[in-house]
């Protein structure tokens, strides 16, 4: 995937004449020809996206979208702020009230029939918000029996209620801020969705709330557009592109995301993109070393032979190829330990076209196997889209792209 660059060229409009008169007949201004968004984010999940006293959104969530805003020529000033409730962010897109939506909204294959997403931009988990003096509730199989609330439209409770706790007893608000209500209240026993919004409530209730820390799921914040503006969906994913290789993501989550001890996951190594299919090349006519290259590598791949694959990377593909180890091979991941320790996987090479004679692009396919019932969610294939350089006459691996396909 090459990243996007937008340009933004603003036309100024020249208004000469008269001063305008007490009744603003000629009212019309540069300013108000300037370009605008109109962004939909939630206004209750501290850390996230709060809506302030003063009118400003603060947050995650928000910088993301100021910056996605800023690198496509659009001020702060000529930003209006919508709430977009957890049921209502699909009507929003589809019926043009907001130009792009960004409110922790988990990238779906249900959700990806109705919506365009760019990004991922955050990557999470779901998890659990309980009370401080709870010790019963470890893991989302100790919910049977027991009360737990998420917000309207969200498939965190359902998921619960599906794969660990089939007598869960279901709540559903209209915002999480209400179920935190009814948590501190005592009326339900946990609140669930994504560690990274419940790790706000904790932080803003120290003393009587604690995130359990048991990721049961893996999520892909996306930002949503209306389904099909291909254009817009590219340009938004060239932007999160930006702020995280500029150092303005990573700021972001310091300032908003790190809060009671909370440790977000790094810049996810993903990037869903427009599909953009790349026939495969004509084996005959490819650079024999090329072949040998994408073949080793795809080896190495299987056989979890990092060292022998950094060898072959590029400089700027070293931080990427470290994510994508830490955060996609199962048992690298510590928050399941044993339970994952029979999930495998199988890499396969799905393509390999030479762009030039020193570049040329390897796809590939992961294929999990082996995984729990309650973690497919967890564990999803993976297709990656691979950049290959020839440097002093050698193939490296170059950059490394991928997208979860989803079921």
């Amino acid at each position: 995937m090459k990243r996007v660059v937008l340009t933004v060229t603003l036309a100024a409009t020249l208004i000469s004449g008269a001063a305008c008169s007490k009744d603003n007949d000629q009212s019309s201004s540069a300013a108000d020809k300037s370009p605008s968004f109109t962004i939909g984010i939630k206004y209750d999940q501290p850390g996230m996206s709060v809506m302030g006293a003063d009118g400003k959104p603060r947050g995650f969530d928000v910088d993301t979208a100021a910056y996605i805003a800023n690198n496509l020529g659009v001020q702060p000033d000529h930003i209006t702020w919508k709430e977009a409730r957890t049921e209502q962010r699909e009507d929003m897109l589809s019926s043009g009230a907001v130009d792009f939506v960004v409110a922790s909204y988990s990238i779906s294959a249900a959700r990806q029939k109705q919506v365009s997403f760019a990004g991922p931009y955050l990557m999470t988990g779901q998890d659990l918000l309980v009370r401080q003096g709870e010790t019963g509730i470890d893991r989302p199989e100790a919910l049977g029996g027991r009360s737990v609330c998420s917000a309207k439209g969200s498939t965190s409770a359902d998921k619960i209620k599906k794969d660990f706790a089939a007598d869960v007893n279901l709540t559903a608000r209209d915002t999480y801020s209400q179920c935190v209500d009814d948590l501190l209240a005592g009326t339900v026993d946990a609140v669930s969705t994504d560690g990274v919004i419940l790790a706000g409530y904790a932080a803003t209730h120290p003393d009587q709330l604690r995130v359990v820390g048991h990721p049961f799921t893996k999520e892909r914040y996306g930002v949503g557009v209306k389904k099909g503006n291909i254009d817009l969906q590219t340009r938004i994913t060239g932007a999160i592109q930006a702020m995280i290789a500029d150092g303005s993501w990573q700021r972001s989550v310091d300032a908003n995301l790190k809060r009671g001890g909370y440790q977000p996951l790094p810049a996810p190594p993903v990037f869903n993109a427009p599909d953009a299919p790349i026939a495969a090349g004509d084996s005959t006519k490819l650079d024999p070393n090329l072949v040998k290259t994408g073949n080793d590598m795809i080896t190495m791949v299987n056989a979890k032979d990092w060292t022998s694959l950094a060898a072959v990377s590029c400089p700027e593909a070293q931080e990427t190829l470290r994510g994508n180890v830490a955060q996609l091979v199962p048992q690298n991941d510590t928050n399941l330990g044993p339970e994952v320790k029979d999930v495998s996987y199988d890499a396969t090479s799905t393509g390999l076209s030479q762009t030039s004679p020193d570049s040329a692009t390897l796809l590939a396919h992961i294929t999990y196997t082996n995984v729990p019932d309650k973690y497919k969610q967890y564990f999803k294939d993976i297709d990656f889209t691979n950049t290959l350089s020839r440097r002093d006459g050698t193939w490296m691996l170059c950059a490394v792209n991928a997208d979860f396909v989803e079921s």
